[in-house]
């Protein structure tokens, strides 16, 4: 963002503040000076005015007599492609030095004396790109008796009076303060800073003018367009170019301000002054309703759907922020044009940023969360500037398309909180004294304060923000820094922190390394790792890259990367755990997750393996749900839904009684191929916070051994494929005593000769802690099982 002080005088008295006091005060503000430019280098300058211009011979010189005001006139040789006899003219005479480091002195060019130089804009500090084809070739030039007059000949401010004695502060600006990409409220900074009057913005108020009704009906056909204005402005006959100091004051804002595009030009002028991008038509080219629409495609125009565009009928009309179809653009002829006002969604206008790569003073502000007040700032303000520079004949009657207008909500606090938040003793005066200015408005109710921020300033709705406000206004140097008081209190018992403590020991002490990883994520793995089915992720306002728009849903996508950097570096048999938040729903949620794709046990001395599987993965969440003290009898085991991720066949959801505890599986052999795993790799996943809440945690202070003996039987049974292990689990043992574990050891599919079934191999452990267990006894609970599998129609193999 770019401000100059002789913009800042028109609106603040800064007379007796330097320019160094300007610089400092933004960086007090937040506000980081960037760079600072001086356009005030160029001595020994004069307004002339050419009194004779003649063509040199076999040359492109011309020879031209300037009167600067002496009793003779200055002879000069000039390679430009425009000077003109009448004409007022910059002139650098002998002696001087530009700013362009050019020494001005007398000499002779093609046998012609040449005493000075009538001046380019590039000559005197302007750089080469701000200016157009013609300009480049150009000297500065006017006719404009009201700019520059006959009394000026001679006068040595002329630069003053054009804007070339201008004092340039770039300033980068902080996502949240997109409201200073108005001048005019960084002005409001810089006056309650300095304790000044702050003058108003002139805008243009529709009451005095003759209105007609606007002719043009306009369709918006999109979510992305929040509030919209237009109007039709009849203009007046005479068009005369923008006055120079206007078109100059543009370009030191780096615009390539052109004196053919008046009406362009002073639309930039209010965008800088207000922060509002306007779109400007030919309403005469106009042929049917305009429709704002992202449902359009136009491969002339290279325009696909998603692109937010502005069409008149089929024709495509404007990419919004970035190109016009010129077939619609202003024209010396033009008679009456279309002005459009848009509040837009910035996230949707930051992607249309990014497909076409460029930036420029709009898209600057599209791609920034605007307030919906800008728009008819900025519409009022460059009426006024039509009106002033002797543009608007005519004004329609305003159509307000699509309102917006978002509550600002007070913000309630005490005295108190502010204090102790900052650690300073601040009076409500002194607080009043420092946000009022920037329009926040009190309300008391006791100890109570209701503040409200101003519209414009969509960084502040909540309690923190304006306690930083207060802060930064104040100036972070100005408070004391005090060590703070730290009570003597007892530690606080936090079952959470006792919960992912446990989880970090439990898979540290399973041969599980810790991973940190990273949370942003693209868009599309929002959709394929929402295993939580959470709603409302976090999008960046501002984000680097589309690789990293989103804040993750899930662990899991995130230790898949890691894998997969170790994999490509020949760690072949990685796992890895982490314990993180997830941010969504406006809350925060913590999770945490595990990998595996190394082999469990290997005995060097025979070579026997024990591959990693899908039981190894429950066992591991089910050995830690029983430290958590929670029975494992109460999960439950569903067949997750399709994924593109996980394997369809091999991948459950885990249920907590009637909550979704975690998820458990294989990576699809599809999306390991996809993210570069090497071998098979079996995730989980828990959401600590139904392990938090759960009530029925087992109060378990010691539990006495058995002394006598436990028994086992396995029993080998054909289960339809349809019916779970957890729907028949609780069946089977109705009636039975004594089972004090019972544990599926072994699945077995046969495809010819019973298909449609899965064979579950299930093995009870049978004992007691007043006896020891008889063979009959056993057999008697054992007979009891398969009376209740016979029940269950399920056949024994």
């Amino acid at each position: 963002m770019i401000i100059t002080r002789r913009w800042l005088n028109k609106y603040i008295d800064f007379t007796d503040i330097s320019n160094a006091d300007i610089a400092a005060a933004l960086n007090s503000l937040g506000f980081e000076v960037e760079r600072t430019h001086n356009f005030d280098c160029n001595s020994n300058i004069v307004c002339g005015r050419i009194q004779v211009v003649n063509e040199i011979p076999d040359t492109h010189l011309k020879f031209c007599l300037v009167d600067t005001g002496q009793e003779l006139v200055d002879p000069i040789v000039c390679g430009a492609s425009n000077p003109a006899e009448n004409g007022y003219v910059v002139v650098a005479r002998p002696g001087a030095v530009l700013a362009n480091g050019t020494k001005i002195a007398k000499r002779e060019i093609k046998g012609y004396a040449s005493e000075g130089m009538m001046c380019s804009l590039s000559e005197l500090g302007i750089g080469e790109k701000y200016l157009t084809a013609a300009e480049q070739d150009e000297i500065i030039l006017t006719f404009n008796e009201k700019e520059v007059s006959y009394d000026m000949i001679g006068a040595e401010d002329i630069l003053t009076k054009i804007g070339l004695t201008d004092y340039l502060f770039e300033i980068d600006l902080t996502l949240n303060r997109s409201d200073c990409l108005s001048a005019y409220e960084l002005a409001r900074e810089l006056a309650r800073y300095f304790k000044r009057e702050l003058f108003p913005l002139e805008l243009e108020s529709t009451e005095n003018l003759k209105e007609y009704q606007n002719p043009l009906k306009v369709v918006i056909a999109t979510s992305a367009v929040e509030s919209a204005i237009s109007v039709n402005v009849k203009l007046t006959p005479e068009k005369s170019p923008l006055k120079l100091s206007d078109r100059i004051w543009l370009k030191i804002n780096e615009y390539q301000s052109n004196v053919a595009d008046p009406f362009g030009d002073l639309a930039i002028k209010a965008t800088l002054e207000t922060g509002q991008p306007l779109l400007l038509y030919d309403f005469n080219k106009i042929k049917n309703p305009l429709k704002i629409t992202d449902d359009y495609e136009n491969k002339t125009f290279n325009i696909k759907k998603g692109d937010l565009v502005v069409v008149d009928g089929n024709e495509f009309v404007e990419l919004i922020g970035i190109r016009v179809n010129p077939a619609y653009a202003i024209s010396a002829t033009t008679t009456e044009i279309t002005v459009l006002a848009l509040h837009l969604n910035h996230i949707v206008m930051r992607q249309q940023q990014r497909k076409v790569g460029t930036s420029n003073i709009n898209l600057q502000r599209y791609i920034k969360p605007l307030s919906y007040a800008t728009v008819g700032l900025g519409l009022s303000r460059y009426l006024y500037l039509l009106k002033i520079n002797g543009f608007l004949a005519e004004l329609s009657v305003l159509n307000f398309i699509k309102e917006y207008k978002k509550t600002v909500e007070p913000i309630s606090l005490t005295l108190l909180e502010i204090n102790q938040f900052i650690g300073h003793s601040f009076t409500l005066l002194e607080i009043k004294a420092l946000l009022e200015p920037l329009a926040f408005q009190f309300k008391e109710e006791g100890e109570q304060l209701f503040v409200t921020p101003p519209v414009t300033r969509t960084d502040i709705f909540q309690k923190v923000d304006l306690i930083e406000e207060i802060v930064r206004l104040f100036g972070y140097n100005n408070i004391i820094a005090k060590p703070p008081v730290l009570p003597n209190l007892v530690k606080a018992k936090r079952p959470a922190e006792k919960t992912i403590k446990n989880f970090e020991t439990f898979f540290l002490n399973n041969g599980f390394y810790q991973a940190k990883t990273y949370a942003l994520v693209k868009q599309e793995e929002i959709t394929n790792f929402n295993f939580f089915n959470y709603q409302k992720p976090y999008q960046l306002l501002s984000p680097l890259s589309e690789e990293h728009a989103v804040m993750r849903l899930s662990l899991t996508n995130s230790l898949l990367n890691s894998v997969g950097y170790n994999n490509a570096r020949n760690q072949k048999n990685v796992k890895l755990f982490t314990v993180e938040k997830i941010y969504a729903n406006e809350k925060s949620y913590y999770h945490g997750a595990f990998v595996s794709q190394i082999e469990i046990v290997q005995n060097k001395i025979t070579g026997d393996n024990l591959s990693n599987s899908y039981y190894y993965i429950k066992s591991l969440l089910e050995a830690y749900v029983q430290s958590e003290q929670i029975d494992i009898n109460e999960l439950s085991y569903q067949q997750a839904p399709k994924n593109k991720v996980y394997h369809p066949y091999q991948t459950s959801h885990v249920f907590l009684g009637k909550q979704l505890l975690a998820i458990i599986g294989l990576i699809h052999p599809a999306y390991q191929k996809e993210v570069n795993l090497k071998s098979a790799t079996y995730f989980g996943e828990i959401n600590f916070e139904v392990i938090f809440n759960y009530p029925q945690k087992k109060q378990t202070f010691f539990t006495p051994l058995s002394k006598f003996s436990a028994s086992n039987r396995d029993i080998s049974i054909w289960v339809p494929a349809t019916v779970t292990y957890e729907q028949i689990k609780k069946k089977i043992l109705t009636g039975v005593k004594n089972v004090v574990a019972i544990e599926v050891i072994d699945q077995y599919f046969d495809h010819n000769e019973m298909p449609n079934y899965v064979a579950l191999t299930i093995s009870f452990t049978f004992n007691d802690m007043t006896k020891q267990l008889t063979e009959a006894d056993i057999n008697q609970q054992f007979e009891q099982i398969k009376m209740n599998l016979k029940k269950l129609q399920l056949q024994i193999r």
